[in-house]
């Protein structure tokens, strides 16, 4: 069925007296109400009820009615992605969806890992520049080693804890074992560390 012809520049809602939500039953029973009191036969004029007929038949046509919202409405702004910000887009975006069997675990390694990723690199750098009043950074990135192997422990022993209770049988000399390498592999980096930046 054909689009009606239509002026977009008329508010044909205030024509006939409704809300831009309204339903069909709503602009039927508000145009029979206006087309009693503005019909020629009861005193009221020709143009009145030509424009209230004209009203009804828009926006009782479902087609024509889409059309003549689209065309009342504004033109929406369309803008690049680099133009838009969303402070709340990462919030939205949820997890990475990364498989982890033990998110706990996980989470400990991966604190590790950035502490030494952290300490280590300010430690050479704070260093190598040989100024005293450095020494805060120094005291910071020692911390931050040392934050790192009790996170890296707190692992092992989790880990450690696990295993005992999966299976109750598990031999205690290898946990012992495993323990002992944590503090040979920990204190064997920090020498290292040591060795390269105050020995040699």
């Amino acid at each position: 069925m054909p689009v009606k012809k239509f002026d977009p520049k008329r508010n044909y809602y205030n024509v006939l007296g409704v809300s831009e939500t309204a339903s069909k039953q709503d602009i039927d029973r508000a145009y029979r109400s206006k087309a009693r009191k503005h019909h020629p036969d009861g005193g009221g004029s020709d143009e009145a009820m030509k424009s209230l007929n004209e009203a009804r038949d828009i926006l009782t046509d479902l087609e024509t009615r889409r059309a003549y919202d689209a065309e009342r409405r504004p033109p929406t702004q369309t803008r690049a992605p680099s133009m838009s910000f969303d402070p709340y887009a990462a919030s939205k975006a949820g997890t990475l969806k990364i498989p982890v069997a033990d998110a706990d675990l996980a989470g400990l390694l991966m604190s590790a890992a950035a502490c030494f990723g952290l300490g280590i690199p300010l430690l050479l750098l704070v260093e190598m520049q040989w100024m005293f009043f450095l020494w805060p950074l120094r005291i910071m990135s020692l911390g931050a080693l040392v934050l790192g192997i009790v996170l890296a422990h707190s692992a092992l022993r989790m880990k450690q804890r696990k295993l005992k209770k999966a299976r109750p049988d598990y031999p205690r000399v290898l946990l012992a074992f495993y323990e002992l390498m944590f503090w040979i592999v920990s204190l064997g980096i920090i020498g290292m560390i040591v060795l390269a930046l105050y020995v040699l």
